[in-house]
């Protein structure tokens, strides 16, 4: 009703590629964060706090918000307007 067939097929095919990217792209490039890195100190925890202090923001956690945060707005419109 407030769509054409081909706006639909548009955002289900751009909601797809974005979910095929995130889960190929991201979780290959950035598997493991914390395998190769190496902290000065033998300490207990040290490597993590060393890591957060180094990278505050996972690259993986912040692609999943991007698309969450993203997705949700037309989602949220389809989802009104099928009600």
């Amino acid at each position: 009703k407030y769509s054409t067939a081909l706006g639909r097929i548009w955002l289900s095919v751009v909601f797809i590629f974005r979910v095929l990217v995130y889960v190929v792209a991201a979780e290959e490039v950035w598997d493991d964060e914390q395998k190769d890195f190496i902290c000065n100190t033998k300490q207990p925890g040290c490597p993590n706090v060393c890591y957060d202090e180094f990278f505050p923001v996972s690259h993986v956690r912040l692609w999943a918000l991007q698309l969450i945060l993203v997705t949700c707005p037309s989602l949220l419109v389809v989802m009104h307007v099928a009600c």
